[in-house]
């Protein structure tokens, strides 16, 4: 600012309006093009107003042009020093962190994003990648927010729906007092009712916060259901209100004393689970996300194979210089100019009328990292609304078990969120052999063996990177075959990989795909 006052003859308002602001928002095009009207009476352009007022004040063009070169390069990307040098703490600081206690540090950002699903979806992918397991809450375990363990990172209480910051401090403040919680039974007669009432019990059997005591979440949930005429939530609430009366029963007095009959009488574990659908579906109902598992988790191979991109490599982002204006760009590693795979899960579908009369739907996609909005338009929908619809109970008419789609279109970005304008949507079935990885083996003879050979296999193989097996078979004199796993992994649906296989091991060897 100072520079275009006494070099260029800015005033005090011109240099703060026309410098220092457009420079701070990186407002190239301000700077070079717009042409504005001036306290002097001139109507020029930023740049002619710099060149010609530096002129004037006897300056020569060539030192008024590396200046405003300097402050062009300086508005691309602007950072004072103080501002770049706070950063560099804070950026060596949490490396070090992230570095030295890894767990430590992705539980604090797994709580900065608490309530914030697909931020929560994004980082629990994270963890899992560099090899930290995320854990189901534990009612003996679980703290308010994300809690590093031994073992992992545990899931808190704050976290699950229907508990809360609230519950969590008096379920700890209990555990603190009186120790661990035993049992389901122990819980509900510890905890007050009005801080754990039967839908916040409900709620951390889902989650799976009792997972630890031995009882399958099937069993607890019938100990505290309503239909229930023993229920636990009942009798234990009846008795806390006997004991805050001053009442005491016999069984309060004599249930510890051993032998003398009013011990209480908790059930065995029955063993008795529910099956994965429905235990996955009710801890994502608690939890938003699913911890213990994930539906898709056994479909890894089949799932990569049907699409070109994760759902959270959508955001995927680098900045970059614009060569022809100087200033930073995003470029998002997924375009929107052209038709890309993505495959997954439905978890929703919004049935919509457009204007004309006609179906549409806005359905939500969701793969293990992450989830996304497809519009599917009438044309569309017509040709795939039985897909989407799932297998339908005959005597409900409504949608039962899960339902995986492949789907094509155009990504679009923008202020509703990122969505998959589809062109089709189509049904894809995931099961043992669907998702088997296929072997690609090569047969050769032991003269084949040579450096150079192996070394152009290796070349290939490396060009046409997948999830698919390489097997070497080498058949020796006696008949016998040796059989080497390689190191890699193929596209094995390649044809030009089993071309160019093929073509190396020549009339003497051969391939074959299994």
């Amino acid at each position: 600012m100072q520079i275009s006052m006494k070099m260029c003859g800015f005033s005090a308002g011109e240099s703060d309006s026309r410098i220092r602001k457009p420079v701070a928002k990186k407002k190239i095009k301000m700077l070079t093009d717009e042409v504005f009207h001036w306290e002097d009476g001139k109507d020029e352009t930023i740049y002619d107003h710099w060149m010609n007022g530096a002129e004037a004040n006897d300056y020569t063009r060539e030192i008024a042009q590396k200046i405003w070169d300097d402050v062009l390069e300086f508005a691309s990307y602007a950072f004072n020093k103080s501002h770049s040098a706070g950063y560099a703490i804070l950026v060596m600081q949490t490396a070090w962190l992230k570095a030295y206690f890894p767990k430590e540090y992705m539980a604090s950002v797994l709580t900065s994003y608490m309530g914030k699903t697909d931020k929560i979806v994004h980082y629990v992918t994270a963890c899992r990648h560099e090899g930290i397991q995320i854990l189901p809450p534990d009612i003996n375990e679980s703290g308010k927010d994300f809690t590093a363990t031994a073992e992992g990172i545990r899931f808190g209480f704050a976290g699950i729906r229907g508990v809360g910051e609230g519950v969590g401090e008096a379920i700890m403040a209990e555990r603190e007092a009186g120790g661990p919680f035993k049992s389901l039974h122990d819980f509900v007669e510890r905890v007050d009712t009005n801080s754990a009432n039967r839908r916040v019990v409900e709620a951390l059997i889902k989650s799976g916060a009792f997972d630890s005591t031995g009882y399958p979440r099937r069993q607890l949930l019938s100990f505290v259901d309503k239909g229930n005429p023993e229920n636990i939530i009942d009798a234990y609430a009846k008795r806390q209100k006997d004991r805050a009366a001053g009442q005491f029963s016999l069984f309060d007095m004599f249930a510890e004393v051993e032998g003398s009959g009013f011990e209480e009488d908790i059930p065995e574990p029955d063993g008795i689970e529910w099956d994965r659908s429905m235990k996955l579906a009710q801890e994502h109902e608690v939890l938003g996300i699913y911890v213990s598992d994930h539906p898709l988790r056994p479909y890894e191979y089949a799932l990569s194979k049907a699409r070109d991109y994760t759902i959270s490599q959508i955001e995927e982002s680098e900045e970059i210089v614009n060569p022809a204006t100087g200033t930073m760009i995003t470029r998002y590693r997924v375009p929107e100019d052209k038709d890309i795979r993505l495959a997954g899960m439905v978890t929703s579908v919004a049935k919509k009328t457009t204007k004309n009369g006609d179906s549409m739907a806005i359905v939500t996609l969701e793969d293990m990292e992450g989830e996304i909005s497809l519009v599917v338009f009438p044309k569309t929908y017509k040709e795939c609304a039985s897909v989407l619809a799932g297998e339908v109970n005959p005597e409900t008419g409504e949608s039962s078990g899960d339902i995986f789609v492949r789907v094509v279109g155009k990504l679009e970005r923008g202020d509703r969120g990122n969505q998959l304008i589809c062109s089709s949507v189509s049904s894809m079935e995931l099961n043992e052999k669907t998702n088997k990885p296929r072997i690609l083996e090569v047969f050769m003879t032991p003269r084949m063996l040579s450096y150079d050979r192996m070394e152009q296999l290796n070349s290939i193989l490396k060009r046409y990177a997948g999830l698919d097996h390489v097997e070497l078979m080498v058949a020796n004199s006696n008949g016998q075959t040796m059989r080497m796993e390689l190191p890699t992994r193929v596209d094995g649906h390649n044809m030009v990989l089993a071309a160019e296989v093929r073509d190396l091991v020549g009339e003497e060897g051969h391939i074959q795909f299994v």
